[in-house]
């Protein structure tokens, strides 16, 4: 049996897809279910690929009652990255009864089109079987394909949906941007959001005059696929932190347990973030003057995985009442409040000419921050320069303490 160069990529693709799978179901570290979401998602993929190889290397004619069982596979890829996104993000995720709903359409879908497929004569599930490879589908098919479409893009607005709405929840919880970031999933959502379009553009060519280079499209988009897998394997293979849920994260921090991010995010989701609240300007104030009294003379900034939790308790009120008033007095996320204090502590040890030798990194550490990256981003945003060019431009600067004034 020869291969072309189209069949040896998606083999390749098979194989890696195969990989990455078992590395997450065997992966120790994180949510168990999130890694087995993920795999299910990387294995659904696979076999779908499988049942592709199969039918272009025309298996199926000899053994024509086994077909089309993967047709209905890509129903699967929506609801469980959309199921992997918010087990990330709520940290007592469970795959309950009506989380098990979203499968519905892949199984009724599947059911179906074995019934009625396998209704039919062999004779005919040959005509059939060679009218996929010819790609001379009835139209019916293609009705079917964009409600496929349709489904999976559904699901990648509600899965970027819900990581926005986790971003601003986070950034209002903790001050380590490792806690609050979650790019690497974002980028994937929009990379396979990207993927199906192409995929989408290949499968209605058919409709088209341009219906011979179908085969040719299918290769850009195994070869596109292909830089999709090398891309969340090697993350996967030199970071496995990133498939470590936030609940692991947050047992790191010294919490007595988790933070739960669920009651947050539905909260964002309503009309108003502090509708209903009973807190009365005064008690405002007298939080604020705490608040900034205590960032001056205590420094708890200099923490590194300082939480809103960990403050609150810190000032003895509640997290909630907290981040209001961080939020409508001073203007700021919790995030950029506390990191606000922290360029300014770095930006003073920056001028301090008494020791010219400390570097940017033993500064960004000393102040409480805990990667380079985020402190070079953050610092850049709040002045314009990067720390060394800071460093270099500063003559003498006297920073005093850190005044933040209620928003006007």
């Amino acid at each position: 049996m020869s291969f072309n160069f189209t069949e040896v990529l998606i083999l390749l693709v098979i194989f890696q897809l195969l990989f990455i799978s078992f590395f997450l179901f065997s992966h120790q570290k994180g949510k168990r279910v999130s890694n087995r979401l993920l795999g299910v998602f990387f294995l659904s993929l696979c076999l779908n690929l499988v049942d592709s190889i199969f039918l272009l290397k025309r298996v199926y004619h000899a053994y024509p009652s086994w077909a089309l069982w993967g047709s209905s596979m890509p129903l699967l890829y929506g609801p469980l990255m959309f199921l992997y996104v918010q087990s990330v993000v709520y940290k007592d995720f469970k795959l309950n009864s009506r989380r098990w709903m979203h499968f519905i359409p892949f199984i009724f879908l599947t059911i179906f089109s074995l019934i009625s497929y396998n209704s039919q004569d062999t004779a005919r599930k040959m005509e059939i079987l060679d009218k996929i490879i010819l790609r001379q589908m009835p139209p019916y098919i293609y009705i079917v394909s964009l409600f496929i479409y349709l489904h999976f893009f559904s699901y990648m607005f509600l899965s970027l949906k819900t990581v926005n709405l986790h971003q601003e929840v986070a950034a209002n919880k903790f001050s380590d941007r490792r806690r609050t970031e979650l790019s690497w999933l974002r980028s994937t959502l929009v990379f396979l959001t990207g993927l199906m379009l192409l995929g989408a553009a290949g499968s209605f060519i058919g409709l088209t005059s341009f219906s011979n280079f179908y085969y040719l499209a299918l290769t850009i988009l195994i070869a596109v696929f292909i830089l999709f897998i090398n891309r969340v394997l090697l993350r996967a293979l030199r970071n496995p932190e990133v498939f470590e849920a936030l609940e692991e994260e947050e047992s790191k921090s010294g919490e007595p347990k988790p933070v739960d991010l669920s009651p947050a995010v539905e909260e964002n989701a309503g009309a108003s973030k502090y509708a209903g609240s009973t807190l009365q300007e005064t008690d405002k104030k007298k939080i604020l003057d705490a608040l900034l009294h205590h960032m001056n003379s205590k420094r708890p900034y200099l923490e590194p995985e300082l939480s809103l939790e960990q403050l609150a308790r810190q000032l003895s009120v509640k997290p909630r009442a907290l981040s209001q008033v961080i939020n409508e007095m001073t203007g700021q996320s919790f995030f950029d409040f506390i990191n606000t204090y922290r360029i300014e502590e770095a930006k003073r040890l920056l001028s301090d000419k008494s020791d010219p030798k400390i570097t940017v990194l033993e500064i960004l550490y000393e102040v409480g921050f805990n990667s380079k990256s985020s402190f070079n981003t953050i610092f850049k945003r709040q002045t314009g320069l990067t720390p060394s060019e800071f460093k270099k431009k500063m003559q003498g600067f006297d920073s005093g303490d850190l005044k933040v004034e209620p928003k006007k």
